[in-house]
């Protein structure tokens, strides 16, 4: 049975958990820290709500913070409606694995690695971000963003496997069935963000 991991490496691709950063590579992302830090937040509210949580206290608090501005079209629409559909609270929910990669880009998950597996919910909610109605000052002033070296390696890594397995499915090639194409396509959305070339209501994933 072929293995993401022997995939990826007959690919050229690296299958280790941390990457070696791109050489000389220096140039800024337009995304900022406190930008990141501020969206993993509202994500997390967001996908609370996929799962049934009360979306009453998740607005109070984004009120409070001063982060509300900040939630989408897309996102306001999901939150205040009353009655979403099973399709829209699985898309929503899924974003959680976008949100665990832009935590990656901030220092707050240690590795990626590849796409085999979900993230770790118990840590989001339970260590990671901070609790409902607390104060997000802390957490996003001490948030440290990674050079652009390290996340240009990383982000580099889900394009490539993103395109190659888009490739495959074309060609009706297999794919490794340890391979989680829902969990790679939110990481590649996540990069697509971070580029800063659309805003998140509007990321496409072209391959």
């Amino acid at each position: 049975m072929l293995t993401t991991a022997a995939w990826a490496q007959s690919l050229g691709i690296s299958p280790e958990l941390d990457l070696p950063p791109v050489p000389g590579y220096s140039e800024r992302y337009v995304r900022s820290v406190h930008e990141i830090a501020v969206r993993t937040i509202i994500l997390q509210g967001v996908v609370a709500v996929a799962f049934m949580v009360d979306p009453g206290p998740i607005v109070e608090w984004f009120q409070a913070q001063g982060v509300w501005e900040n939630v989408t079209e897309q996102e306001r629409s999901f939150i205040e409606n009353r009655n979403p559909t099973p399709n829209e609270r699985n898309r929503f929910s899924w974003h959680q694995e976008a949100e665990w990669t832009l935590l990656w880009m901030i220092n707050r998950v240690k590795t990626l690695g590849l796409a085999t597996t979900q993230c770790d919910t118990r840590r989001l909610v339970d260590e990671i971000i901070p609790p409902l109605g607390s104060d997000i000052q802390q957490f996003v002033s001490t948030s440290i963003l990674r050079p652009p070296g390290g996340l240009l390696a990383e982000d580099d890594r889900t394009y490539n496997l993103w395109c190659y397995a888009h490739q495959a499915r074309r060609k009706q090639e297999p794919l490794p069935e340890d391979l989680n194409l829902r969990v790679l396509y939110e990481r590649r959305y996540a990069f697509e963000w971070l580029d800063g070339i659309q805003e998140w209501d509007d990321v496409t994933c072209d391959a």
